[in-house]
């Protein structure tokens, strides 16, 4: 066995137990060490420290592997990568300095050594390619380093608890070096600005005293930051968004893997196929259903778009479909899995621990939207394939196979929650039932053998996404230190004049700036801390009740926020689709970002009035009578679907024949309309859009009146 054989074995039983570990978790309580009070088992802080250690641990562990070394960004986010890089030393220096000034020992102390040892070594994703060797044995000085935090907070959590407005300088450097670590692995798996982000919070925190007006406060020591970041019970790097990593993301990317090594999602994809036929409009179809199907179990948009690509690439060509309108129907139909129940993404799980709310709200309000999605992506591939006219007939599949068992442990969940258990129980028991499932099935039966596999798979992909959701939480924790949000949003409700339409606008445009540059979960959580408040106050405002305005507005920011992974230039499930189909990522997301281009405007609307909240089902179901819910539901479905229909064709250019310019530009205008809610702006709707719709019904009729 070579060496490289050796290294590869034990890093997959290092991601195997860390994988094991999460399982054990669930089952914990009911077994007989529960008594013993293992910290790294039933203490929250050390948990979530332990969880972030596996994260970072196997995350450069498989780096060094793969021989990941030195990032391959474009010119621009390069230079933003420079940028977050020079604050990082920047803030590295000024703690050091603080160390230094704290005791009056040698400055070459131990914590100092550590300090700018870690510092140097993050610095090695920007070192120019030839230096890429260099960059991947750092990888592994990284995660040995990574064990000395953690270590260190297991050892001496409970005296870290009360000195940390007081730490020793050791404190300060164990919480730099994971900091530190955290953030490089951000930027080169996430992007640069993520890291950008932490840094400029940091800095406003640290240097607030030099700010204007309203933005100044009197700044906070390195020292002081460290201990919110590293040492509270609570601390940035352990708080309640990293919490969503341990408590449930994670078991969903450990249930993926089992579903995708045991072949789950391979026979989801052929049943589909064998169900819908040989056309070639039917690949777009099955698309969007595979999107629908993983995303039941996934809750991941990029990997499901890349298995999603992978999968129907071929077909997708044999069709008549471009490469690029492929890629960006693939990347529209793998974010399906961001808000498709029951498992759903990141972000619906910080709602639910921001909120306080049960989980199965957020399944029933995030539902009709994915519905509205995946009609909007179905309605752009009529629309399209109708206009090609493409005729070929395809030879999907030699054999049939309809296994819908495949659905089974997704329903499987969804009842256990509705029976009131957890999120990670039932996950948990959802992994035991689909290899109950593969076992009983002739096909998948010789993959039990890769069980382990699926363990190991799930939690390397989890890693990048883990790690993502911790530097959420400490982009949250600095904005909340500094007091950020209600600065924010008292100058937000003075931009827009205490106008709730014009809230909307800026809250649309101020995700979709956010989502241009980081992913869906650092939208959410910048977007609920920084402008929740504004339009739930004004929504309230408008005489919405409360507890609709607060559901709607959230349930907004969260859809908004899953646009992410399709606005470029970040757009992760874009790039995933690109690289599969060969296209640019940055045309792949202005593609996917035009895909289903409804998308963009009936969630705004959804919280610009009480008619508009009944999109989501719950908030005019707890705040009405149940008659007058149903009116408001049913009124707002048609009215949002017949907007959505005019879009499509205007944006696809055909419904029986080509559409010209005019008609497309009245179409759009007169889909708007509709999904605004309110009595004149459906009138306007109909009565702009309806004739045009009319006029190539008329002319169908006329043409096959002709043809008999």
């Amino acid at each position: 066995m070579s060496k490289k054989s050796i290294i590869i074995f034990l890093i997959s039983i290092i991601a195997l137990v860390a994988a094991l570990y999460h399982v054990y978790l669930v089952f914990h309580p009911y077994t007989p060490f529960y008594r013993y009070k293992i910290s790294i088992l039933d203490l929250t802080q050390v948990i979530r420290a332990t969880a972030v250690f596996f994260i970072l641990f196997v995350g450069y562990l498989n780096d060094f592997i793969k021989e990941s070394g030195v990032v391959r960004y474009g010119r621009l986010r390069k230079t933003i990568s420079y940028v977050a890089e020079a604050l990082i030393i920047w803030f590295t220096l000024i703690l050091i300095q603080s160390i230094i000034t704290r005791r009056s020992e040698d400055p070459w102390q131990t914590p100092v050594i550590l300090i700018i040892a870690m510092l140097i070594l993050s610095t090695a994703p920007l070192l120019p390619q030839r230096f890429n060797k260099i960059a991947v044995y750092s990888n592994i000085i990284i995660a040995l380093l990574n064990i000395l935090p953690w270590i260190y907070l297991v050892v001496y959590y409970e005296d870290l608890i009360y000195r940390g407005t007081n730490p020793l300088n050791i404190d300060l450097a164990m919480g730099w070096i994971i900091t530190l670590s955290l953030l490089t692995y951000v930027l080169r798996h996430i992007g640069p600005e993520m890291p950008l982000l932490v840094m400029l919070f940091i800095f406003y925190d640290v240097y607030g005293y030099m700010f204007p007006g309203l933005w100044r406060h009197p700044g906070f020591s390195p020292d002081f930051l460290i201990g919110k970041i590293y040492i509270e019970t609570e601390a940035a790097l352990w708080g309640v968004i990293t919490n969503v990593a341990v408590k449930y993301i994670v078991y969903f990317f450990l249930l993926a893997g089992l579903f995708s090594t045991l072949g789950f999602g391979e026979f989801m994809a052929k049943t589909f196929l064998s169900l819908l036929g040989n056309k070639p409009v039917n690949v777009g179809r099955v698309a969007v259903g595979m999107g629908i199907g993983m995303g039941m179990i996934s809750g991941s948009g990029a990997a499901d778009t890349a298995f999603i690509s992978a999968t129907l690439k071929d077909l997708f060509r044999k069709a008549g479909y471009d490469d690029l309108t492929a890629a960006g129907l693939c990347a529209n139909a793998g974010t399906l899995a961001i808000i498709t129940p029951p498992i759903l993404g990141s972000v619906a799980f910080i709602m639910v621990e921001l909120l306080h709310i049960p989980y199965i709200w957020v399944i029933i309000m995030a539902t009709p939207l994915a519905v509205l999605y995946a009609l909007s992506i179905l309605f752009y591939n009529e629309f399209l394939m109708r206009r090609i006219r493409a005729s070929i007939s395809l030879d999907i599949l030699r054999e049939k196979y309809y296994k819908f068992h495949v659905f089974l442990p997704a329903i499987f969940i969804l009842i256990m929650v509705l029976l009131g258990y957890s999120i990670q129980l039932s996950v948990a028991l959802a992994m035991i039932f689909t290899i109950v499932l593969a076992t009983l099935d002739k096909d998948m039966r010789r993959n039990l053998r890769k069980i382990h596999e699926g363990f190991i798979r799930g939690y390397l992909d989890f890693t990048s996404i883990g790690a993502s959701i911790v530097a959420a939480n400490v982009i949250m924790s600095m904005v909340v230190v500094s007091g950020l949000h209600l600065k924010f949003s008292l100058t937000v409700l003075n931009l827009v004049q205490h106008n709730l339409a014009l809230a909307i606008m800026f809250a649309t445009a101020f995700s979709i700036l956010l989502g241009m540059g980081v992913p869906p979960i650092a939208t959410f959580v910048l977007s609920s801390v920084l402008v929740a408040p504004v339009i739930e106050q004004l929504a309230i405002g408008t005489g919405i009740p409360e507890t609709a305005a607060r559901l709607a507005t959230y349930m907004f920011l969260f859809y908004m926020a899953m646009l992410a992974d399709v606005t470029p230039p970040v757009a992760l499930s874009a790039y995933a689709a690109g690289g599969i189909f060969g296209t640019n990522p940055i045309t792949t997301g202005v593609k996917a970002a035009l895909v289903a281009l409804p998308k963009y405007i009936y969630a705004p609307a959804m919280v610009y009035s009480y008619l508009g909240t009944g999109l989501i089902i719950l908030p005019v179901i707890l705040t009405s009578s149940l008659s007058d819910a149903l009116i408001i539901i049913i009124s707002r479905y048609i009215e949002v679907l017949l907007g959505i229909f005019f879009i499509s064709s205007a944006v696809g250019g055909y419904l029986f024949r080509r559409y010209n310019i005019v008609e497309r530009i009245v179409l759009t205008f007169a889909g708007i309309a509709l999904i605004i809610p309110g009595v004149y702006s459906d009138i306007i709707g109909l009565l702009i859009g309806s004739p045009v719709v009319a006029n190539y019904f008329k002319m169908r009729k006329d043409v096959n009146k002709n043809k008999i």
